[in-house]
């Protein structure tokens, strides 16, 4: 110690011992801290441990006097202003610099003393807390979260840990959550959640505050705090004004048609207006179809608007096809029981004969062959069954032409129509082949009688097919089918035309791409003939030599064999261009013999003819715009090449 620090330190500690007090007026210039630490060690008989890294000057000003007791305290914050800090102890206290006292629990609550605390919290998370707390400790404070028991562990000097512990019990609030739910009048719930999630949820890791919907109820349901809810709840209230007048909207269908959902889209709306159970709105409200835009015009608050477009877009969605190809055929069955003598005369110019019976169907006069009549039959049957052909991969081809085939290969039947025609679904759709014939529907006699007046209605007679497919799930079509056949009788002794109907309605579920067989009998005729030898024919008894008597039973029966096919993007092409072709290479095989259309197009083919190998191979010419169609023909021997232009009608035969 040199000399001017002695003379402090004599004239310090002699200040304390003479002042009566014990007050002093403290003023340090440039002075050794260990001769200051020494001066306060003796006016507070206080044992220090100083540490080897605390040295330097102090320099203190004072205008006014500090007793003993507050000394201690003033000597604590003259050492923190130089970087260091006193850690009481029982005996003893430490001297040390601020960065070694983070491992060293202190037992003393004066405001410039280091000490370490545990503080726990209850409502919010330690972890938050920490980030907003670290700013309000000192330098050297060491703050940190412990998230197991949701506590602070800090150490700090007591001043820093009065001003954290103080913040801690101002944000440290039991949170007011609760939630709330709030009907909509005039806006979407789920737009209007989204505006207010991007105004009010900022930091969407940790929301303050939550925002749900109910969008078939049109209500916001909003949780948290109650000054967010209220927040949340006055934009709302902002937001779902009603104008003075509703807005017009015009919506633009792509499939569906406007008129046709007009009335349910009137429903709906005038349903949301009795639930909002508010007659304005309903007042309010008005929905229009524009035919000649296909286009529907709503006027009506947004919360109906925004409802009836949602229906729009369920509505206006693209619809299926469907393609139903049909064979309606009619199968007439006869037995006949004849009975008689024909007779034979033989002369030297030639033969009579007497044949009062026609021919007998081939299938009956197989009759006589048991084994041809039983191959016949079992034929027959399996045609009629929709047997068909299969190509190399097994895959079942066209049966429907085979149908065709196999009633055209059978004596007793008659194909009536084959009509085939695309509709939506759901749709109905008509086929009428026929001529419209008149009907008398009023007769009017003058006084006179002299001079009848007529009035006449037209009919369709013929045929006519009603269809209307619907698509369920899966590969189901339900068809709703009314046929109908009908025709003129001949002329008789009646007063107007007299015709006959065949019909036949029913709803029936058939697979996509498979045939169904709907029939039954329609009418049951007996003819009774007798062809005889006048007067001879008469004579009892012997009169059956000279007569011949016939009687004959016929049973019809009409049968639709109906094929649906569902039409999609991937297949509409290829049906499309399957039948177009088909129809080009009917027109140059007639031209050309009708031998080789079978060879063609075995599908179509008659019942037991020979196939041969036929292929239809599409070319292409240099020429973009005309498509050329390959058919090449393979008959053992031959091999004949025809090429079809599509564009131009125009044959090469090679």
């Amino acid at each position: 110690m040199n000399k001017k620090n002695q003379f402090i330190y004599v004239f310090l500690t002699l200040l304390f011992v003479l002042s009566p007090v014990h007050a002093l007026t403290l003023n340090l210039k440039d002075t050794d801290i260990r001769t200051l630490i020494n001066t306060v060690s003796q006016a507070t008989d206080k044992n220090f441990i100083i540490d080897p890294r605390v040295r330097g000057k102090v320099n203190v000003v004072s205008n006014q006097d500090i007793n003993d007791e507050k000394l201690y305290q003033f000597f604590a914050s003259i050492l923190q202003v130089h970087g260091y800090v006193i850690i009481p102890g029982d005996d003893f206290d430490k001297i040390l610099p601020k960065n070694a006292t983070k491992n060293t629990p202190p037992n003393h609550l004066a405001d410039d003393l280091i000490i370490s605390v545990v503080l726990a919290v209850k409502n919010v998370a330690a972890r938050e807390l920490v980030a907003i707390l670290r700013p309000l400790a000192s330098p050297h404070g060491y703050l940190v979260a412990y998230q197991p028991s949701n506590s602070i562990i800090m150490t700090d000097s007591t001043a820093s840990i009065k001003r954290i512990k103080d913040m801690v019990s101002l944000l440290d609030l039991k949170v007011d959550d609760d939630y709330e739910i709030i009907s909509l009048k005039n806006s979407s719930a789920t737009e209007l959640a989204g505006v207010l999630t991007s105004l009010l949820i900022k930091n969407r890791k940790n929301p303050k505050l939550t925002i749900s919907t109910n969008a078939q109820s049109n209500q916001i349901i909003i949780g948290g705090d109650k000054s967010k809810r209220l927040k949340a709840r006055f934009l709302i209230s902002e937001l779902d004004k009603q104008g003075e007048s509703g807005s017009t909207s015009i919506i633009y269908l792509k499939h569906a048609d406007a008129k046709g959902i007009l009335p349910i889209l009137q429903g709906v709306a005038k349903q949301i207006a009795s639930t909002a159970q508010k007659n304005k709105s309903a007042s309010a409200t008005n929905i229009q179809a524009d035919e000649a835009t296909n286009a529907i015009v709503i006027t009506a608050p947004a919360a109906i608007t925004l409802s009836v477009k949602k229906v729009i877009n369920k509505l206006d969605v693209e619809r299926a096809q469907v393609l139903i190809e049909a064979v309606i055929a009619e199968i007439t069955s006869s037995d006949t029981n004849e009975l008689g003598i024909q007779w034979l005369g033989a002369g030297g110019d030639g033969i009579g004969l007497i044949d009062f019976n026609g021919q007998i169907p081939a299938l009956l006069g197989n009759m006589s062959d048991p084994s041809k009549f039983a191959n016949s039959l079992k034929s027959g049957a399996s045609y009629l069954v929709g047997n068909h052909s299969k190509d190399a991969s097994g895959k079942i081809t066209n049966a429907l032409g085979l149908v065709i085939n196999a009633l055209n290969s059978m004596g007793n039947a008659d194909i009536l129509s084959t009509p085939s025609i695309v509709t939506l679904d759901n749709e109905d759709a008509e086929i009428v082949v026929g001529n419209e014939v008149p009907f008398i529907t009023n007769t009017q006699l003058s006084s006179s009688n002299s001079n009848p007046f007529q009035n006449f209605e037209r009919k369709n007679v013929g045929l006519t097919l009603k269809v209307r497919p619907q698509i369920n799930e899966g590969n189901g079509v339900k068809l709703k089918i009314e046929q109908e056949v009908s025709n003129v009788l001949p002329s008789s002794s009646a007063v107007d035309v007299i015709t006959s109907k065949r019909k036949i309605k029913t709803t029936v579920m058939v697979e996509n791409n498979k045939i169904l067989v709907l029939g039954g009998m329609i009418d049951n005729v007996v003819r009774e003939t007798q062809m005889k030898v006048p007067l001879l024919g008469d004579i009892p008894i012997l009169g059956h030599l000279f007569r011949y008597d016939t009687e004959k039973t016929e049973k019809r029966h009409l049968l639709i064999f109906i094929r649906p096919t569902i039409l999609t993007k991937d297949n509409i092409d290829d049906i499309s261009r399957q039948k177009y072709s088909y129809i080009q290479a009917r027109r140059i095989l007639e031209n050309m013999g009708e031998d080789h259309f079978d060879d063609l197009f075995p599908d179509y083919s008659a019942a037991g003819k020979k196939k041969t190998n036929a292929e239809i191979k599409p070319t292409q010419k240099d020429n973009k715009s005309n498509q050329k169609v390959g058919i090449n023909l393979e008959d053992n021997k031959s091999n004949q090449e025809v090429d079809i232009d599509l564009e131009d009608n125009w044959y090469e035969y090679e």
